[in-house]
């Protein structure tokens, strides 16, 4: 925007203008030496350096302060074990262990922790206070002491529960006092699993030691003892269901024993042992049978091959095989005849004879195997007969056995059940148990006040610094002189410091007498930056405010005072008509004779110079007091024409200095812009937002931000500058060099 700006820049100033100024000055809306963002917080924390040191001072001894008067608190725990479900072998314990820990752990910290267990411990914890003796009586001294510090934190509890937890308390005081203490029991307790343990620990912290270990034994014990009753009473509920299965299960003994054994006697009731040696029978006859049977197969075979031999006449060699001898039968036998039954027509030969005999042999033994084998069958079948008779009531027997022992192991189950649980009613056990009980702590777990200073200071500090640098990063008003240029868009002149209690004799004295004042030469530096390439100040300088005060007035008379130094010839015309204190103390002490005429006078009643300007003899300033507030300014401006009038002034003054309309500008002060060969616009340093300033430049005919819109040349200057403050920030400009020439 600068490089487009000094493109489009006039070669030649207007013909109205004094020449343009070639003095060295750094171009609009270019900061020099910017500084980066973090050196700009470092600068503004530090400008505060003293405030953010005090408030972490207070910051720190607030802290303390808490930590004093907070009392000191204990924390004491207990621990307990949990026993894991019962497993004959390791392995199944390890694998018990493994799957249902976390689950049976969770279980217990729920409970430990419910409302119910809670309350059960409140009563236990009141019946116990309720039991204990009252406290020796203190000391007169340590009783005193006791109850001052007593007074003490209870007025720094109250200061601290107004400030902090109002809504707390009054939430607080409307619940009754078993749901307050409930409430505080739970908020002070502490229930966790130690690692992956089967170990529980349970912590209590209060201002008490004694009263924290108390409470956190109370808590367990309780627990054990609540499981403990519940084990007991399931156990007697048991207990009693068995005592009542009892008699029933004697009874179904007794009957089943006695069907036993009137089963043995009405059926003899054979042992194992029989039924064992009829199976041996049986098969012995079995295999005697087979025997029977295969020497009867044998007889029966050698019978038909010797009837088949007879049947065929066959050679008496061959029926000795069949009949089985070893040589030949008969006297043909070495012939070979075969022996038929003419051989024999009239009588019987030996041969046949031998061979009937051994055929009657055959045929006897054939009948005694037959009449064998027919006897073993009937013994088998016999046998067979028994045997199964035997087993029938052998089955029924080991079926009311197998009845009266089943009843029996009931019975004795039941009989082993009934003393375990009687037991374990005498003797009762929990799932868990205490490991080792709480002992009232000795140190407290809160922190001493003194590590309680340095995070006070701390936070006090970094809070005041975030506040320093919020409140910097939304000042939107002007500090610098490289600030003006980039937000109005017009040169800056300069700065003008402040000054205490301005009067028309302080401000005489300090321009006119006190030439090495830091005012004077701001005031001084102000008026030759105006000045064109030959140092020739402009004939006609209006100046405008930018909002509400007395910045312009008091800079116009400046502005006069210091270029009578110069051997001006100088004329204030005053155009606000509300005029200002300053005005009229310089009309009362340096006006050496009083007129009634003002600029409308000049300006629409054509009255001379001398009729309308008072003459200020001692300062050698002339004044043209302002129009009375019944005259219309617009009018009396638009009314004439400006030019001439500014002729006119000029034959006899060479500045012209106009006091331009005070409050927000109008268009009376577009109209005076013609007027002038320069325009200076007031902005209060710190106060005027830039936004305003902007305002007041677009409307009198700053477009864009353009500044040769203007038939004048307009810049701003920053009034009411605080020289030390504004050196704090390290801007680097102006304001720093005249802080330096003090």
């Amino acid at each position: 925007m600068v490089n487009q700006i000094q493109l489009l820049r006039p070669k030649q100033a207007p013909a109205h203008a004094h020449e343009a100024s070639v003095k060295l000055r750094r171009p609009i809306l270019e900061e020099a030496d910017s500084a980066t963002p973090f050196q700009q917080m470092v600068i503004t924390v530090w400008r505060r350096k003293w405030l953010v040191i005090g408030m972490s001072v207070l910051g720190g001894a607030l802290a303390g302060f808490i930590g004093l008067m907070r009392p000191p608190l204990y924390e004491a725990s207990t621990q307990m074990i949990v026993a894991l479900p019962g497993s004959s072998t390791p392995a199944g314990a390890a694998a018990a262990s493994q799957d249902s820990l976390a689950a049976i752990v969770d279980g217990h910290l729920t409970v430990l922790s419910s409302e119910g267990n809670l309350r059960n411990v409140l009563a236990a914890l009141r019946k116990a206070d309720a039991d204990q003796p009252p406290a020796p009586p203190q000391s007169a001294p340590r009783r005193i002491v006791g109850a001052i510090a007593q007074k003490a934190r209870t007025w720094a509890s109250g200061l601290l529960s107004l400030i902090i937890s109002d809504q707390q308390d009054a939430v607080a005081s409307s619940e009754t006092k078993d749901a307050a203490d409930l409430r505080a029991l739970h908020d002070e307790l502490r229930v966790g699993q130690e690692l992956r343990s089967r170990i529980i620990s349970i912590g209590f912290t209060d201002r008490n030691p004694v009263r924290a270990a108390q409470v956190a034994n109370a808590v367990a014990a309780v627990y054990v003892d609540g499981l403990t009753q519940q084990s007991r009473a399931s156990d007697q509920q048991e207990l009693t269901s068995i005592v009542a299965r009892l008699p029933e299960t004697k009874d179904e003994l007794a009957q089943a024993t006695a069907q036993l054994q009137a089963y043995r006697f009405d059926n003899g009731a054979p042992g194992p042992g029989s039924v064992d040696d009829n199976g041996r029978e049986i098969a012995d006859i079995g295999r005697q049978m087979s025997l029977a049977k295969t020497s009867l197969a044998d007889v029966e075979t050698r019978l038909e091959r010797i009837s088949s031999l007879r049947d065929s006449n066959a050679p008496a060699a061959d029926m000795a095989a069949a009949i089985g001898q070893a040589a030949p039968i008969g006297p043909s036998a070495g012939t070979g005849t075969p022996v038929t039954g003419e051989s024999n027509l009239n009588g019987r030969g030996p041969a046949t004879e031998e061979i009937d005999r051994e055929v009657a042999r055959l045929e006897a033994e054939r009948q005694v195997y037959q009449r064998q084998v027919a006897s073993l069958q009937q013994q088998g079948a016999a046998l067979k007969a028994a045997s199964a008779d035997a087993a029938n009531r052998l089955s029924g027997l080991r079926a009311l056995e197998l009845k009266a022992e089943v009843i029996s192991q009931r019975y004795n189950y039941l009989l082993g059940r009934q003393q375990d649980l009687e037991q374990r009613i005498e003797s009762p056990q929990a799932d868990v148990a205490i490991l080792s009980q709480a002992m009232p702590p000795t140190r407290p777990i809160t922190q001493p006040a003194i590590f309680l200073l340095p995070p006070g200071m701390i936070v006090f500090g970094l809070g005041t610094a975030v506040l320093l640098l919020a409140r910097r990063r939304f000042d939107r008003t002007l500090r610098s002189q490289a600030e003006a240029e980039a937000a109005l868009g017009i040169t800056c002149s300069g700065l003008i410091p402040k000054i205490a209690r301005p009067s028309a004799r302080r401000l005489c004295s300090l321009l006119l007498g006190q030439h090495k004042a830091l005012y004077t030469c701001a005031v001084g530096s102000l008026l030759m930056n105006l000045a064109n390439a030959r140092l020739r100040l402009p004939g006609v300088i209006l100046i405008m405010p930018s909002d509400e005060g007395e910045d312009k007035t008091l800079l116009a008379w400046s502005l006069a005072l210091t270029a009578t130094r110069l051997g001006e010839q100088v004329l204030l015309v005053d155009f606000d008509q509300q005029e200002t204190r300053i005005t009229r103390e310089f009309r009362n002490e340096f006006s050496t004779s009083r007129i009634n005429g003002s600029v409308a006078d000049f300006l629409i009643d054509n009255r001379s110079l001398a009729e309308t300007v008072e003459e200020m003899t001692e300062i050698q300033v002339g004044f043209m007091p302002a129009p009375p507030v019944s005259r219309d300014l617009l009018h009396l401006i638009a009314m004439v024409d400006g030019t001439k009038i500014v002729d006119k002034l000029r034959e006899k003054y060479s500045l012209v200095i106009l006091n331009g309309p005070s409050g927000a500008a109008g268009p009376e002060a577009r109209l005076l812009t013609s007027w002038a060969d320069a325009v200076l616009l007031t902005v209060r340093w710190g106060a005027t937002p830039r936004n305003i300033a902007r305002s007041v430049l677009e409307f009198i005919g700053v477009e864009e931000k353009l500044p040769w819109n203007l038939p004048a040349s307009p810049s701003s200057v920053l009034t009411q500058v605080d020289l030390k403050q504004h050196a704090s920030y390290r801007f680097g400009d102006s304001g720093d060099l005249l802080l330096r020439g003090l």
